[in-house]
């Protein structure tokens, strides 16, 4: 019978390996070969079979036992093939791929031992017959170059490798036999021993598989031919188990030493990826990684996570990337939205561990932007659309995993939350309102919008919460049942307004629709709540800037005639609750950080034409042709403003209206702010820097409150400028003045001259500094520093540059003055400061878009360094490398106005003429250029007749008169930078006349022609031009300059014939 068959075998098996430990005597020898060759002597007895096996040694005695006891387990499996065993989900080491499922008990017929005799029939193929055969193949595989491998390398018998790859080959071939005795397409064998060779030993049964089944055609022989029918066989057979089964024995076959074949591990890596793809594969990786951690709970190591997280981010090799991505991120996603019943925890926290680094990956944009465009979009139509195929609380659930199961990162919170925040904000306001909604649901998304409002960066938020106001987000509605859903904006949905009854009155009274915070008007969002969710992030900055953010929407909304009513009531709404929750708010107080407030001020400054004038003056363009666009004359009301004062340009001297109420508020905010912080200056606040430039178009204004509010708050912000840059240490060392003040005490007081609004006492003020600064004679007479703390220098200076600004002569004067005192006082650092000043956009384009602002600025600054230059007197030298190289560059800038660079010649000749020496090395380069100037600049006169005539002469001054009259004054255009100008040329001339005086006074006084500057070549040129320049230039000034100079060079050349 089939059962003693099998017990014959059974006991067969016991003799070949052994004696079980019930059976075990101590009369056995104890050497390896003999128990082996006692065991096989018996084995043959019991089998009846006599071979001779004396003389083989112990490698061969190993083989021999291993191949018999392949035989037993093919004559075992084939008469146990009938059997019922069914295949389950399972790993190695932790659970059967397959099971025995007897139907009756009475024909269970293999018994625990028996299985045992299985097992290790099955460790000795593989230990003595398996493993050696490819220990000595892979060692001859010529790929095989690891320094491992040559380290533990021993001499090879080549003769007998082509027995042994045969022998390897025809053991796999047997081993496969056991589970698929019908080949590639057919089913797994139902018996004890296929069961027990999948679930313990697949990863020895791939390995030799792999190694002779895909062995490249490169490598392959005569001898050592691929095994092309073993790969369908395996492929088929792993596609038949589970996905975690074969996960984990290829990954203990990447461990072995056989994958050190480069083609051995590249195909269980290909097995690994295409078990991943199934669709039970992501579950299947986690289930033979975390078994440990599922049986017993533990929390997973970091290098599990990676490891996972490696694995999934890994495309297969020949797949297209968004391919594999479009694969296994749904059903990543999928798993996530699974209850904690249906996925443990570990599986879990790796599965959103990894999907959070392909979300965050810096090291690979590839899978970040494939990944996001496929998560994002699953997560957020349903709550944004409305779309998918999934609800919006079942697209939370995802989202939940994920925030709670990963690292808190910034960046995937804002990609997750930011786009769907106004949705979420509705919805949580939609849920609190409903009696009937989940109080989980409502928890969670409360925590969704903390978490996001507590780690995104404050411009994000801003933005978002932006939206919202706007608003942005889907209307909700929740059932009887609980269930949420989108709805569209109707007309339903706004609070109607309809008149009161007696008992409706008392009813709204009683439920408190009457309380001052209450939103009868149904705004939307809920002013009371919105402010309340804003105060419950503890974020100053949010707040603040938020609250600067709706001033500025409820002054522009407040300006435009078609606004909605509805949003400037919002906004304005939203003010007021921001200043009553968060004005008294340590943490989240609006109205404790100036620097908020004055960027309000800016943002209302910016502008002030938008509210000054509302837009109902200007005609939509759909409006299509009005009468007003015919008419060619100005209306009378119009034209009785013609003589408004030019510099106005912004004309605004119509009909009585007052300056912006916006604007002067804003004005009048900044100087309480200033007053209320007196540490507040643009040191500690740059803000205050782009307020003052701001501020200067307003001091101009037509309207007297707003100039004198404008005139008054540049005056404070300089004044606390330049207080602040003192230290009181230095200031308390000043000694007192003649008047008995002390320079503090004088500086403070002209401080507050300058803030007053009346101009004679303005420019006391400036006199009070310009004494403060002047040099002082000391007893020997000499002139000393004055005894101003040089912490008060910067300040001071800012004072005067901002006075030379002034429209009125006598206070730019005043400055000036007080400039060159300064100079006088505390030297080079001032002078450089005024240089720079003059000199200032010679290597950028500022000077190409220069107004007559900034020209009038230089030009005074100018004025400032001439009066310096004469009082140097013959100190000029030691100033000169501080003066003439910036002076030369101003003068040879093509781009500045043609004014500046008059206004630099003069100042060199200016140099010439107070010192000679200061110029003594510059005067070839001077003298170079200002020909080249003469010879490129000059300008021909008009053409005489050609046939005289009786009035020829009158005919010729005709000409040049109406030439004169037609050609551009400088005046006329003060920012152009026409080269044309008489002017340059006169400048040219002059300092030209005075460098050849000034060569013809030294040769005179060192008696030698050695005095001489100019090279003889110069000299030559610079006659040649003057003489062309004298006869044909169109202005007279300019012949008659040239004449003169020329004069002056005959005098150089007569005192150098002379001597």
């Amino acid at each position: 019978m089939a059962s003693s068959a099998v017990v014959d075998l059974f006991r067969a098996a016991a003799v070949l390996t052994g004696p079980g430990p019930s059976g075990a005597t101590d009369t056995r020898p104890a050497d390896l070969k003999a128990i082996l060759l006692r065991r096989l002597t018996e084995y043959n007895a019991e089998k009846g079979i006599s071979t001779n096996i004396e003389e083989t040694s112990l490698e061969g005695l190993q083989s021999h036992t291993a191949l018999e006891a392949l035989s037993l387990l093919e004559q075992i499996h084939k008469s146990l093939k009938n059997t019922s065993l069914t295949v389950q989900p399972a790993q190695i080491g932790a659970g059967p791929a397959l099971q025995e499922t007897g139907p009756e008990p009475d024909h269970a017929i293999v018994g625990s031992r028996d299985l045992a005799l299985i097992r290790t029939l099955l460790s000795i193929v593989f230990k003595w017959s398996v493993e050696p055969l490819l220990q000595r193949i892979t060692t001859a595989i010529p790929s095989t170059s690891s320094p491992h491998a040559i380290g533990r390398a021993s001499i090879i018998d080549l003769t007998a490798l082509p027995l042994e790859y045969s022998t390897l080959s025809s053991v796999s071939h047997r081993l496969l036999a056991l589970t698929l005795p019908d080949g590639p397409g057919g089913p797994i064998s139902q018996s004890a021993v296929t069961a027990t060779l999948l679930n313990k030993q697949l990863p020895d049964l791939l390995v030799p598989c792999i190694v002779i089944g895909w062995l490249p055609k490169s490598l392959s022989s005569e001898t050592m031919s691929t095994v092309d029918n073993v790969r369908p066989s395996v492929m088929h057979l792993i596609s038949r188990l589970p996905a975690s089964h074969v996960i984990s024995a290829a990954g203990i076959a990447l461990s072995r030493p056989p994958s050190m074949l480069s083609y051995v591990r590249k195909t269980c890596t290909f097995l690994l990826s295409r078990q991943l793809l199934r669709p039970e594969g992501i579950r299947g990786l986690c289930e033979s990684i975390f078994g440990d951690e599922d049986a017993s709970g533990d929390d997973v190591g970091l290098e599990k996570l990676e490891q996972v997280s490696r694995l999934l981010s890994t495309v297969p090799t020949g797949m297209d990337i968004q391919e594999y991505l479009n694969t296994m991120v749904p059903r990543i996603l999928v798993l996530l939205g699974l209850d904690e019943r249906s996925l443990p925890m570990a599986h879990r926290r790796t599965l959103a561990f990894s999907l959070s680094r392909m979300l965050t990956n810096e090291g690979n944009a590839e899978t970040k932007r494939f990944t996001g465009d496929i998560v994002f979009p699953m997560l957020h139509d349903p709550i944004l659309r409305g779309t998918g195929d999934i609800t919006p609380a079942a697209s939370l659930k995802p989202i939940q995993v994920l925030l709670t199961n990963t690292d808190p990162s910034p960046h995937l919170l804002s990609a997750l939350l930011t786009p769907i925040v106004p949705s979420l904000y509705t919805l949580h306001a939609c849920l609190e309102q409903a009696r009937t909604s989940d109080p989980l649901l409502r928890e969670t998304i409360k925590g969704f919008l903390s978490t996001w409002g507590r780690l995104v960066n404050g411009e994000e938020i801003i933005q978002t919460m932006w939206n919202v106001i706007e608003g942005e987000g889907s209307d909700w509605r929740v059932d009887v049942a609980g269930e949420i859903f989108r709805v569209g904006s109707t007309i339903e949905d706004e609070t109607p307004l309809s008149f009161f009854t007696p008992r409706s009155l008392q009813e709204a009274e009683e439920s408190g629709e009457f309380d001052i915070d209450s939103n009868i008007l149904g705004l939307k969002p809920d002013p009371v709540r919105l402010v309340q969710f804003i105060k419950g992030l503890h974020r100053t900055d949010i707040s603040s800037d938020l609250f600067v953010r709706l001033l500025e929407a409820y002054r522009s909304s407040r300006a435009q005639s078609d606004a909605a009513p509805m949003k400037t009531l919002l906004y304005l709404q939203l003010v007021l609750q921001m200043q009553k929750q968060l004005s008294s708010d340590d943490t989240s107080g609006v109205l404790k950080h100036p620097e908020h407030i004055l960027s309000f001020i800016k943002h209302a400054l910016e502008n002030p034409k938008s509210s000054e004038h509302p837009s109902s003056k200007q005609a939509a363009p759909s409006a299509g042709l009005r009468i007003e666009d015919l008419r060619i004359v100005e209306e009378e009301e119009d034209l009785e403003y013609q003589d408004v004062d030019s510099d106005d340009e912004d004309g605004e001297g119509d009909e009585g209206h007052g300056p912006d109420d916006m604007t002067s508020t804003a004005i009048k905010l900044l100087l309480s702010v200033l007053e209320a912080n007196p540490d507040l200056s643009a040191r500690t606040a740059p803000a205050l820097n782009d307020i003052f430039e701001l501020l200067e178009p307003m001091s101009r204004s037509p309207a007297e409150d707003l100039r004198a509010l404008a005139r008054e708050a540049r005056m404070v912000m300089t004044a606390r400028l330049a207080s602040t840059s003192n230290l009181a240490e230095h200031l308390r060392r000043s000694g007192p003045s003649d008047s008995g003040e002390s320079p503090q005490e004088t500086y403070q007081k002209a401080l507050k001259l300058l803030q007053d609004p009346l101009l004679p006492v303005r420019a006391h003020g400036l006199m009070l500094l310009r004494q403060l600064v002047s040099s002082q004679k000391d007893a020997s007479g000499a002139l000393s520093e004055p005894p101003l703390d040089r912490a008060l220098v910067p300040g001071i200076l800012s004072i005067f540059m901002q006075s030379i600004q002034d429209d009125d002569s006598y206070m730019f004067l005043n400055a000036v003055q007080g400039l060159s005192a300064m100079v006088d006082g505390f030297g080079r650092d001032v002078l450089r400061s005024l240089v720079s000043v003059y000199t200032e956009g010679l290597d950028g384009l500022t000077a190409s878009a220069m107004s007559q602002h900034d020209v009038d600025i230089r030009t005074r600054v100018g004025e400032a360094l001439g009066q310096v230059i004469r009082r140097c007197g013959e100190t000029l030298p030691s100033y000169a490398p501080l003066l003439v190289p910036p002076l030369f560059r101003v003068l040879r800038a093509s781009h500045f106005p043609t004014v500046l660079r008059t206004s630099a010649i003069s100042l060199l000749a200016q140099c010439v003429k107070t010192s000679e020496l200061a110029t003594l090395q510059y005067t070839p380069d001077l003298a170079d250029a200002m020909v080249d100037l003469l010879q490129v600049e000059t300008v021909p006169a008009a053409r005489r007749q050609t046939t005289p005539g009786p009035d020829s002469e009158s005919d010729h001054e005709g000409e040049t008169k109406d030439f004169q009259e037609s050609a551009p004054a400088v005046d006329a255009q003060p920012t152009s930078a026409n080269t044309k100008f008489p002017p340059l040329r006169r400048a040219a001339l002059h300092l030209l006349s005075l460098m050849t005086r000034a060569c013809t006074n030294r040769v005179y006084s060192e008696g030698s022609a050695d005095g001489l500057l100019l090279p003889p070549a110069l000299l030559r040129r610079a006659k040649t031009t003057l003489a062309y320049v004298a006869a044909t230039d169109a202005d007279d000034v300019v012949r008659v300059m040239a004449r003169e100079t020329m004069e002056g060079l005959d005098q150089m050349a007569e005192a150098i014939i002379g001597l």
